[in-house]
């Protein structure tokens, strides 16, 4: 295990699940992102920032002040306002900004994470934020948002990985709820990716991933999940699937894109039913 930041995790040249995952998408956008990097990379999104002013105010409550501020109004349409912005930041060059109403939701991200009886038991005792790493010519790594080596009554005393998502709603018949999001996000192969890498590094098995979700809006709910043994297998099946055919790529120097196949596109069922009516 490595102790490092994120931007430092994020610049290795070895394989994480998140560049496995674009590799599933299309094999030639992760030779163009990763191998040839000719694509650009993509400024930071309003919620991927507060994704991760979440986690380190769940996860590194103590480091939150020092690594995030709150920014100021300024109207930075007149000159006084454009002139009061870039002297803040500059002041806080070290630091991302984020406005008052993106704090208070972090805040209240983090408060609801604190105060759910199962996610305080899972982190309240583990490291946060840690980098693994094996080398050779597919050299792999993963970054756990908290490991606790020893167990935890949850997890039966044995040792686990927590991972922190923030989502919309975990309304049951939301279309974005979540245990719909593990499979189409691929969270599971998330898992069956760190597990094995773990258990090898450590050279003991790490059989326990569990997710710990918490709504970005009001009332800022937060629920529990843990992987059982058959999602955790088909996703380690999936991933290793995945490492095999991304293997090939780099052996062959052979990237593909869509398929050249011709699709034959007919009348879809809900046009059909909508056109009768």
């Amino acid at each position: 295990m490595i102790t490092e930041t994120n931007e430092v995790y994020h610049a290795n040249a070895a394989i994480s699940h998140s560049k496995l995952e674009t590799f599933r998408r299309r094999p030639v956008l992760y030779w163009k992102k990763f191998i040839a990097k000719t694509l650009p990379t993509s400024e930071p999104s309003s919620a991927f920032r507060i994704g991760s002013a979440a986690h380190c105010a769940i996860l590194e409550p103590s480091t939150f002040d020092a690594r995030y501020v709150e920014q100021p109004k300024f109207d930075r349409r007149t000159k006084d306002g454009k002139e009061q912005f870039a002297l803040f930041s500059s002041a806080n060059a070290d630091k991302t900004l984020i406005d008052g109403d993106e704090l208070q939701q972090v805040r209240s991200m983090a408060e609801a994470v604190r105060l759910n009886p199962l996610a305080s038991e899972l982190l309240s005792d583990g490291t946060p934020e840690l980098s693994w790493r094996t080398n050779g010519k597919l050299a792999l790594q993963c970054r756990t948002d908290w490991f606790n080596a020893t167990g935890c009554d949850l997890s039966g005393g044995k040792a686990y990985v927590a991972d922190v998502k923030t989502v919309e709603s975990l309304d049951s018949d939301s279309f974005r709820n979540f245990e719909r999001a593990v499979f189409s996000y691929g969270y599971h192969r998330q898992a069956g990716f760190y597990l094995p890498l773990l258990t090898e590094i450590i050279g003991w098995p790490v059989f326990n991933f569990f997710f710990i979700a918490v709504e970005k809006v009001e009332p800022f709910g937060v629920q529990v999940y843990r992987l059982s043994d058959d999602v955790i297998a088909c996703g380690q099946d999936e991933t290793i699937s995945d490492l095999t055919k991304l293997k090939r790529c780099i052996d062959n120097n052979d990237w593909p894109n869509i398929p050249h196949d011709m699709v034959q596109l007919g009348l879809p069922r809900w046009y059909s039913k909508e056109s009768t009516q």
